[in-house]
Formats: structure tokens, sequence, C-alpha cells
């Protein structure tokens, strides 16, 4: 690789890959790195998408498992109720490398198993095979996901994240529709059963003072599954884990260096999910830091910002309001849970009822 570009983007996943195609295309000099050797694996995702996300990118048909129709949330009273909300599950591994071949072919430079050690006032310092070196760069765009060392780099706080943990498991039943369960043991989340073609992803997601019970969890709700008929018996092909942001960063802007996707703490609040957000989040980020090297004006990063929260700050903000408002009243035996679910999750009328205007993203 070379040691000077006009953007260093730091993390592979859908914001970084999408940032970089965006700044490549508009003729910036770009050099992507990933701490990991293989894009998208481990898979740490439940791996559905909204239909919406084809509006930003063009992705071939093999990266994509099966359609989603329907959000089906399940009560801890027994009730179900049926939202239509038409999706896909994706292969995460194939879908990371489409987009990363994408932002190669735009121009973008790619260095695997690379990770960004240290920043200095005209550089990352990095380690690729035990050996380091110095890479100068204009701009950094920081996408290396929750625990992201560039979001330290400007003095950014921990986040507040869901603990996840999840299993691929044999389905003997196809289904198209996308399953989501919630129970007072499932501390400020839920668990989900999500379609696969012959598979399925089960997992549970719960907030940080409860996820050492993560396993033990997993385990009670796989046999549940299996009582309620839809796993005729539970064989587990893989096991994964990871965290999920569920708040926004304060600053995601600092002088030359801009934040996105779960770095930036883009996932929605209450469902967790953030690739679209990640994808359109980096497409703005990879945009405007191309102008800003264009127009020689570093303070024209500033418009990132702008724009991501015009396209879906409303619905991160709304949906904080209402994630702090589960966990505060999750064990409040004064509240009815159900009424409490009811009004926090996007499977319910009740949720939108104090929002105004149309909120993307969720």
């Amino acid at each position: 690789m070379d040691k000077s570009y006009d953007i260093l983007i730091i993390g592979g996943g859908p914001a970084g890959a999408s940032a970089a195609k965006a700044s490549a295309a508009k003729g910036a000099k770009v050099l992507l790195i990933d701490k990991k050797k293989d894009p998208g694996f481990p898979v740490q995702c439940a791996e559905l998408i909204t239909q919406w996300i084809f509006h930003h990118i063009d992705l071939p048909s093999r990266s994509i498992v099966q359609k989603i129709e329907n959000l089906i949330t399940h009560l801890p009273d027994g009730s179900c109720f049926k939202m239509r909300s038409p999706g896909f599950m994706i292969d995460r591994s194939i879908f990371d490398k489409e987009l990363l071949i994408q932002a190669a072919l735009k121009g973008t430079q790619i260095s695997m198993a690379t990770k960004a050690i240290e920043l200095y006032p005209d550089g990352v310092l990095i380690e690729r095979e035990r050996k380091k070196g110095f890479i100068n760069s204009k701009i950094i765009i920081g996408a290396d996901g929750t625990n992201s060392i560039v979001s330290k780099w400007i003095g950014e706080p921990s986040l507040k994240k869901i603990h996840t943990i999840q299993a691929e498991v044999v389905l003997f039943e196809k289904s198209l529709d996308a399953e989501i369960f919630f129970d007072k043991l499932f501390e400020g989340g839920y668990a989900w059963f999500f379609p696969k073609g012959n598979r399925a992803n089960i997992g549970i997601g719960i907030t940080s003072l409860k996820f050492r019970n993560l396993s033990k969890l997993l385990n009670q709700f796989l046999g549940n599954l299996k009582n309620l008929g839809k796993l005729p018996r539970v064989e587990i092909l893989s096991k994964t884990g990871g965290l999920i942001p569920c708040e926004t960063r304060k600053r995601i802007y600092h002088n030359n260096i801009l934040l996105v996707g779960d770095a930036a703490g883009h996932a929605h609040p209450i469902t967790g999910a953030g690739i679209f957000n990640a994808i359109v989040g980096g497409e703005i980020a990879g945009r405007i830091s191309a102008e800003a090297i264009q127009k020689g004006d570093l303070n024209h990063l500033k418009n990132y910002e702008i724009e991501w929260e015009g396209i879906f700050g409303k619905a991160l903000a709304y949906g904080s309001t209402k994630r702090s408002f589960l966990e505060d009243n999750w064990n409040n035996s004064e509240i009815d849970f159900q009424s409490l679910i009811r009004s926090s999750w996007i499977g319910f009328k009740e949720y939108y009822k104090d929002r105004k205007g149309t909120c993307y993203g969720e």
C-alpha cells in the first residue's frame, strides 16, 4: 500500500464499505483497513434487512437467502400480532464481501488483517502481519464498530450496549415470517426467530446488567420454541454473539474525523437494526469527505451531520426516548408489562403515538 491517502477508512463492514465506495467514486484516493482476516466473518448479525436498502445499493442476488413478508410479535400472555414488514434474510459474509468488491471497483484500496494502532496529527499508525507502518491521511472515517477505537481518539465515552447471543439451527419447516418474542427475563431486549431457508437465526439481546445469563436464557428459549412446535428438535449448527449500541454518540464529527455505523451509535435504539443506517450514513460520510478534499476545506465535513440527521436522525432520537421509558419501567410493578411493550415496540401502533413526521431508519 502507499503511505499517503486522501481518506483512510477504519472498518470494512457495510458502513465502511459504503463510505469507501462513495468517496472513491468521486475521485478521492481511499484506503480501507479492517482488523478481520475475512470480510463479514465471524457473522455477528441477525441478518435481517429491510427492502428499502436496495434503494441505496445494487446487491447480487446470491447474498440473499430468502424473502421475509411479515413481522410477528409475541407477548408473554400468549398473544401475537402480525404486521406487514417486507425484507430479506441475507448471508452476511457474502453481503459484506460484495460491498467491499463494489468499493474496490470504484478505486478503493483494501487491506484486511490490518489494525489501527494510534492516531497522530497527520495520520494513523497501523499494524499488519506484526509489522507497523504509518499512513498519512487528510480525513479519517471510523467504521470500526461498537467498541470503536476511532471514537476514543476524539474523546467519546463507551456507548450503552445490548449484549446478544445467537444460534444458527436447522429449520425443518420453512417460513416467510420473522418473529419477535418478549419476556420479562429478556431485560431491556427481546428474542428473535428469523427463518433463513432451511436454517434459522435464533437469538436473544438484553441489557448489559443481565448479560451473564445469556447462554442459559438462549437454551431456555430454544426449549420453548420446541414446545411451541416451531422446532421438532434443536440442531445447533453454530453460535455467535456480539454487541449492539443502543444510543447515538453525542459527537460523531471532530476536526478531520467522522464516525459511521455502529461506531457512531447509528443502530436503532429499540430494534437494534443498523445495516440500513450504516449504508446510508456511510454513503453520506464518504461523499461529503470526497467533496471536502475537492474543495480543500475540512469545514465541509460538518454537512455529514446535517445530512444523516435529516434522513434518520428523528427515528434514532424517538427510539432513544422509547428505550429510556422501556428500561426505566421494565420492572415497574405499577405498569402493565404488556402495555409497556406495546408502547415501546415498532410492531404496535402505540409506539408511534407521539411521533411527528416521517422517520426513516427503523
